[in-house]
């Protein structure tokens, strides 16, 4: 079986219908969105649909959405990441980790931010796992500390040769129903993605995510249910 997953609690108008077709979520937990009602919501259909739930922590930056890189001292970071842990921790047990947006991309690349993290991860639960790409710093630092690592692969988001994600602010990053199923058959028979410069770039995971911000994600997820099926 393919694990699905996707990034929810962040006020997309077709979340509800993802709930039923996923596998495992990683929900916002206030840093670039969400808030006590959403994560109560995420909380409940979690349990109601049999989803494994996870938290999906940012930079403390709703204005962007978290999507923009923010400076900030490894003390303030370590801080805010566990505040938004234990605010979703508080509706529902948390089963893994996922950072978000401009996070989760500087920390692909940065070991000290992803160490960060991971010591917030350590200061909530050292049993949580840490989700993130196979061939990223966050990956290693999670290895590095001992701790359970969810390789992750995307669906609906084009990809550089180094295996990052190809930022948001460039035409074709995010994929058409018809990309995004094409991709997820591919990285389901070879476990590589084409990335942006036409590149085989080897991607192995244990989670299939995709994004439900994006217009049209239930009819995404459900084209790509039939075609893994």
């Amino acid at each position: 079986m393919i694990e699905l997953s996707a990034d929810l609690g962040e006020g997309s108008p077709d979340e509800d219908e993802l709930w039923p077709l996923i596998h495992r979520a990683n929900v916002a937990c206030g840093g670039h969105a969400g808030d006590e009602h959403s994560m109560a919501a995420a909380a409940e259909l979690a349990r109601r649909h049999g989803v494994i739930l996870g938290a999906h922590p940012s930079y403390p930056d709703r204005e962007h959405f978290g999507r923009k890189s923010m400076r900030m001292e490894p003390a303030a970071l370590l801080a805010s990441l566990i505040a938004q842990l234990k605010a979703l921790r508080a509706h529902a047990g948390i089963r893994h980790v996922k950072p978000h947006g401009a996070l989760y991309n500087d920390a692909h690349r940065d070991l000290k931010r992803a160490r960060v993290i991971v010591e917030a991860m350590q200061a909530i639960d050292a049993m949580l796992a840490l989700v993130a790409p196979d061939h990223s710093q966050m990956a290693a630092a999670a290895r590095e500390a001992g701790l359970p690592l969810i390789r992750e692969a995307f669906a609906d988001r084009r990809y550089e040769r180094d295996g990052s994600l190809t930022p948001r602010s460039v035409a074709g990053a995010t994929l058409t129903i018809e990309e995004a199923t094409a991709q997820a058959a591919l990285l389901v028979r070879e476990a590589v993605v084409i990335a942006r410069d036409g590149t085989r770039v080897s991607v192995p995971f244990d989670t299939l995510c995709l994004h439900a911000d994006l217009p049209g994600a239930p009819q995404r997820l459900r084209a790509i249910r039939a075609a893994l099926v």
